[in-house]
């Protein structure tokens, strides 16, 4: 498994940030909901536990809080929460490289290293609106409060031009932060959806539709969480503040 080139020298290697010594190192890895074993992200997880158990490096390596159809366009992804970072196209042949240099000489591979110049919503997600692929970098975020984020960034974008962007996106904001605080109505989603669609059918530019689809994304990867703390009045993360 691990005989093959890594393309990977050290001259792509620098150093992380300072700042981050001291701090658990942990991988977390796309094995993706919905198809698996898609892009062999679970094989990289598997790896990388092999791996670390036998150069006896101490590493946390977990399953990311991601949502996948498979159809992802540069798996398997990795994040370094305690460097605040992914890769991205990791292959086996990585995974030695990966567990010696970035977690025990916190040393950044450049041709690994995921950077969307064309994503300005947050560096601890990553979103690929082609597929749908949604991960989010730590296990311990909420995702509903990243849903209110997300919808936030973008209804400070919107011109207000057109009624189903400008009250559509301002009525889904209200209702996730209602959700987040734990006030909302028992058909809190589907009136979730009901303003998604409309948003993506009756808007004046392509705006409501791209900013309503991430929300979908969300809301379709992670329902559960949305649904508890509708229901149950709880944070599955544990972060929310419900009322």
């Amino acid at each position: 498994m691990m005989s093959a080139s890594a393309n990977i020298s050290s001259d792509s290697q620098i150093r992380a940030m300072p700042g981050t010594a001291g701090k658990e190192p942990r991988i977390t890895v796309c094995k993706g909901r919905k198809a698996p074993h898609a892009c062999g992200g679970d094989t990289i997880y598997e790896g990388l536990i092999f791996e670390a158990r036998r150069l006896n490096i101490q590493v946390a390596i977990e399953p990311a809080k991601c949502g996948c159809s498979g159809t992802c366009l540069k798996g398997p992804y990795l994040s370094f929460p305690h460097l605040g970072l992914y890769y991205h196209q990791v292959k086996d042949a990585h995974i030695p490289f990966i567990l010696k240099e970035t977690i025990l000489n916190g040393k950044i591979l450049f041709p690994l290293l995921h950077i969307d110049p064309l994503q300005s919503i947050r560096g601890d997600l990553i979103w690929e609106k082609e597929s749908g692929f949604i991960m989010a970098m730590d296990n311990s975020y909420c995702m509903v409060q990243t849903a209110e984020y997300l919808i936030n960034f973008h209804a400070d974008e919107s011109c207000g031009k057109c009624t189903p962007c400008r009250l559509g996106i301002n009525q889904l904001k209200d209702l996730i932060a209602k959700i987040v605080r734990g006030e909302a109505p028992e058909d809190a989603i589907s009136q979730m959806e009901s303003l998604i669609w409309l948003a993506g059918q009756a808007s004046y530019c392509a705006f409501a539709g791209k900013a309503s689809h991430i929300i979908l994304s969300v809301l379709s990867n992670f329902r559960e969480e949305f649904e508890i703390h509708i229901k149950e009045k709880r944070c599955l993360a544990g972060v929310c503040k419900i009322i």
